[in-house]
């Protein structure tokens, strides 16, 4: 197949990078205001696997890295993050001393990867916002959809069953491919069905303003969110958090993160459960409706090869159960008339299981960095019973969808390999470039039941189904590059081009079905 020939290209110049390195050593210190040492303070290079941790006297060190200039970054808990640019290879050993400031006198100094490289966001030519963990967890920010009260120009939403709709600058769509991309660790939220909503966990969150389609692909004409979660370091740490309130909120986070071999081998965990009761009264049976159950997690385990390659294996999952997921009326009258009201007589629980693993391979080289990113995205949804689709007190329409596990299971591969130009370059051309490959398999099969009351609804018959049964295949391939050229200090010239080509393949087969009548027609 000739369009696989730029995967082999790619895997040939790596195998190529891995030419002689020349070893200049950084030595530093980290020191509050008042010039006492900070201990335990993580020192990392921008864009590669090389990092520290400050001893007791605040003291680092970091060797292996090549000539050229560099991005350090340090964190240490109760202090703003802070960057320092240096230069290694001209003559001279790099020793620095870093004053950190407090966080309550001070904000962070943020790291984005809107170009799919870390760069400072004051230095990232885009329309962009970031949030910090610490903000996140400030704000408790638990759910995708509740950066709406802190990001400008985006608002999200769902009807109840935890697909969020987002809209950036008024450009989203309702479809089930979104027009907002959404990025967890690298990794490209294929649709509204793999996307795992709840946030855990979290370094930070990126929101991209405007079309991002040369870097970012499909689904990204309003904009891209990228949330990158925490990653390990040589520092064990380890979070544990309650949360209580109204409505019968519970929410339980717990997660540990700890070198098993120090500078080479990582784990970490993190997991959450939350549940509460439904924000709506069903008035047919005076019960609570849309009550929901949710556990998540997340856990890796990352390889750090040398100090240039580096394997990290990643899962993610998230268990939905909904009492009620679609708190609906049947008309806008009766829901402004009866606010937190509903009446439907079929009630279901939503089963809703979403898994995702990638397998992330990284290589820093003296001539080009290197990732490869595979993943693999899965979801199943059904109802455990007869779902109302008429949101109504009457036995007219309910949906079925639970037909055995070969159905109504969406699954997902993707394969990027990623080049950019090399971390310390001193050149005033910087580049990125990569091929990028899914594969989506989507069968479908639903019945929609008319009952003993179809005629109101308009049917023209009673106590019958229809049965609709799809299986849709979609895969797609695309190259993109994109460079930028600077021609002052302050003054960049940016240019990109991306190729794109998907094939859909769907077969539908429509039946009907009188009750009780076992066989479709």
């Amino acid at each position: 197949m000739n369009k696989i020939f730029p995967v082999f290209f790619l895997l040939t110049l790596a195998k190529l990078a891995v030419l002689g390195q020349s070893d200049f050593p950084i030595n530093g210190k980290i020191v509050n205001q008042s010039e006492q040492p900070v201990r335990r303070a993580v020192v990392s290079v921008l864009n590669t696997n090389f990092q520290a941790v400050s001893d007791t006297g605040g003291n680092f060190r970091i060797a292996g890295l090549g000539a050229g200039r560099y991005v350090l970054r340090v964190n240490a808990n109760g202090f703003a993050a802070v960057h320092k640019e240096f230069q290694t290879g001209n003559g001279t050993e790099v020793n620095l001393t870093i004053k950190l400031s407090d966080a309550s006198d001070q904000l962070d100094q943020v790291v984005v990867t809107a170009e799919k490289k870390e760069a400072g966001l004051q230095e990232t030519p885009l329309s962009i916002s970031a949030i910090s963990s610490r903000k996140i967890n400030q704000y408790r920010i638990w759910n995708s959809r509740d950066i709406t009260a802190i990001i400008p120009n985006l608002y999200s939403t769902n009807s109840g069953d935890d697909r969020n709709v987002t809209t950036i600058r008024g450009i989203g769509t309702t479809s089930y491919d979104p027009a907002i991309a959404t990025y967890i660790d690298g990794v490209n939220q294929f649709g509204l069905d793999t996307y795992i909503a709840q946030l855990l966990d979290v370094e930070r969150i990126e929101v991209l303003r405007g079309p991002q389609g040369t870097l970012y692909g499909r689904n990204a004409m309003g904009g891209v969110i990228n949330i990158i979660t925490k990653q390990p370091t040589n520092a064990a740490s380890g979070f544990a958090s309650v949360n209580i309130g109204n409505y019968g909120l519970q929410r339980y986070e717990l997660g540990y993160r700890t070198p098993l071999v120090k500078d080479k081998l990582y784990i970490g965990a993190a997991a959450m459960y939350t549940q509460r009761d439904g924000y709506y009264t069903n008035d047919f049976n005076n019960k609570s409706f849309d009550d929901i159950k949710t556990f998540a997690g997340n856990y890796y385990l990352k390889y750090v090869a040398s100090p240039r390659w580096s394997v990290t294996l990643n899962a993610k999952h998230q268990n939905n159960r909904n009492n009620g997921a679609f708190p609906m009326v049947s008309s806008l009258d009766e829901a402004l008339a009866n606010p937190w009201h509903l009446n439907q007589n079929a009630v279901a629980e939503m089963k809703d299981n979403t898994f995702n693993t990638s397998l992330s391979v990284v290589h820093n080289g003296t001539g080009f960095n290197f990732t490869s990113q595979t993943a693999y995205q899965s979801n199943r949804r059904v109802y455990n019973a007869p779902l109302d689709g008429d949101f109504s007190p009457i036995d007219g329409v309910s949906i079925i969808n639970d037909y055995g596990g070969k159905w109504n299971k969406v699954k997902v591969f993707t394969q990027e390999f990623k080049f950019t130009s090399p971390t310390g370059s001193s050149s005033p051309f910087k580049w990125t470039a990569g091929t990028y490959f899914f594969h989506q398999d989507n069968p479908v099969k639903q019945a929609t039941r008319f009952g003993r009351d179809a005629a109101l609804v308009g049917a023209p018959d009673t106590e019958f189904s229809t049965i609709n049964t799809s299986t849709g295949k979609n895969t797609g391939f695309a190259v993109y590059g994109q460079g930028t050229y600077s021609i002052t200090s302050k003054f960049d010239v940016i240019a990109g081009i991306r190729l794109d080509t998907e094939k859909k393949d769907l077969s539908v087969l429509g039946e009907y079905q009188k009750d009780p009548d076992p066989q479709p027609l």
